[in-house]
């Protein structure tokens, strides 16, 4: 039974939904079986559901039925009713979380056993809740659709010869589709930047041209958001389109979930990141201030945990800036967010880079002298701001030694090829940096141009900088 579907399903409950799936099991109408429920409390006793040996059938059989003998038809049967039990169960968990599917079910009962004025008023109430409004996600639109349909239906029912406000399912239904075409577009857009593929999609030519031509449709958030995020996803620079998607979601962000906050956010974020990596200065500023952002609310973290590649990002863009008090706050605030067994590193390391912005070269050399760290990238960035720290220091002896162990270490350790040659730059051009003759201005004009030319060389406004020094 260990190979069961069952197994895996049960082992994501956490212990209030093992409480209340007992219950379940334990309610007549629910579940008849006592069976079943047993089979349920034996699998969560103990650490029956993580050692292989509990979870044989024949062992099993002798706790649920133990003057029996083992029958096999018998035992999967068990197992089958416990499965479908556990379905209807996540199923209704899953529901009980939505806030309209429960009551637009509840309307269409009252429609089928036409109680009327019991579904006019039900009908009345869900409007002012807000359901059938243009603030709502994709889910809410879908629900709006239902209660306009059964709505129409409720009033054809009565007389068919009159208005039965069927206008109001046409605009749901095309309401729903745009959206739901322009938040597909998106994933498929999202998906190709790391799968490369592609996809076939119906009319989203004609979704845009539509929103394009009625900018009301633009009143929906639902719209309005995939459709700004769309035209900025699918061209290089769209700022305009990133602006547009910033305000509106700043405006509607309660009518999204939690979830889907986050995502919209870091697609956002993520234009950010291109646009200054593509040298557009103001999105730097803006990086920031979306990292900061997504810091404060905790959206940033994803079950609770906080993407080591993410934090040292928001460091190293808070730098660049010299927000040196957010980045002591980030430190000291979020790196126990980290994902376990890189809080220390990845700590330590931004604590180094903070005091070497400042200036602060002993204290940064304390951090780093003893650093270690399995995480590679980590490691060189380390050695790289630990060499800039002995160049800044004329420490020429200790420099030499870290270029050459830096040297062997990137011939030894596993890296990318893009990194790989970042770093391999990095060391090529401090060795120049330390041979050049800083009074022959020759020299110095040559080494400038080479660096600038160099790609990809992360470190280069630094090295610039030092042959600057010279002349």
């Amino acid at each position: 039974m260990k190979n069961s579907a069952i197994i895996a399903v049960l082992k994501t409950l956490d212990k209030k939904e093992c409480r209340e799936f007992s219950k379940w099991l334990s309610s007549p109408f629910f579940n008849q079986r006592q069976d079943v429920l047993d089979l349920f409390q034996y699998l969560m006793a103990a650490n029956h559901l993580k050692e292989d040996k509990f979870l044989e059938k024949e062992r099993i059989y002798r706790k649920l039925f133990p003057k029996e003998s083992y029958d096999d038809a018998k035992m999967r049967q068990t197992i089958h009713f416990l499965h479908r039990q556990l379905e209807q169960f996540l199923a209704y968990k899953e529901i009980e979380n939505d806030e309209y599917t429960y009551s637009v079910a509840y309307l269409k009962s009252l429609r089928r056993r036409k109680v009327t004025s019991v579904f006019q008023k039900k009908f009345n109430a869900l409007r002012r809740a807000g359901l059938g409004n243009k603030a709502l996600d994709n889910d809410g639109l879908r629900n709006s659709l239902t209660l306009y349909d059964e709505y129409s239906s409720f009033l054809g029912e009565i007389d068919r010869t009159r208005d039965i406000r069927l206008q109001d399912s046409i605009n749901a239904f095309d309401a729903l589709l745009i959206a739901e075409k322009l938040k597909f577009a998106c994933h498929t857009l999202s998906h190709q930047q790391v799968f490369k593929t592609e996809y076939k999609s119906l009319f989203l030519e004609e979704v845009i041209g539509a929103v394009e031509s009625q900018k009301e449709l633009l009143e929906y958030p639902a719209i309005a958001i995939y459709y700004y995020l769309y035209l900025m996803q699918s061209q290089r620079e769209a700022d305009d389109y990133y602006f547009a998607l910033k305000s509106t979601l700043q405006e509607h962000a309660q009518v999204f979930s939690t979830i889907e906050q986050r995502d919209l956010r870091l697609m956002a974020l993520n234009y950010c990141i291109q646009r200054m990596n593509r040298g557009a200065a103001p999105f730097v500023r803006e990086a920031f201030e979306s990292y900061r952002d997504a810091f404060e609310s905790q959206f940033i973290l994803e079950n609770g945990v906080l993407s080591r590649r993410t934090y040292l990002n928001a460091i190293l863009i808070a730098l660049r800036l010299k927000e040196f008090e957010w980045v002591e706050h980030a430190i000291n605030t979020y790196t126990e967010f980290i994902e376990s067994g890189y809080e220390e590193a990845f700590g330590s390391f931004s604590m180094a880079k903070l005091a070497f912005e400042r200036e602060d070269y002993p204290l940064a050399q304390r951090l780093l002298i003893h650093f270690d760290s399995n995480d590679i990238l980590i490691s060189l960035m380390a050695k790289t701001l630990l060499l800039k720290i002995y160049y800044e220091e004329d420490e020429y002896d200790a420099l030499d030694s870290l270029l050459e162990s830096m040297k062997v270490y990137l011939k030894r350790k596993e890296v990318l090829s893009y990194h790989r040659d970042v770093f391999q730059n990095m060391l090529t051009y401090t060795r120049k940096l330390v041979r050049v003759n800083p009074f022959d201005k020759n020299k110095r004009t040559e080494l400038r141009t080479e660096i600038e030319q160099a790609t990809p060389l992360v470190e280069k406004p630094w090295l610039l900088e030092q042959v600057d020094k010279m002349g």
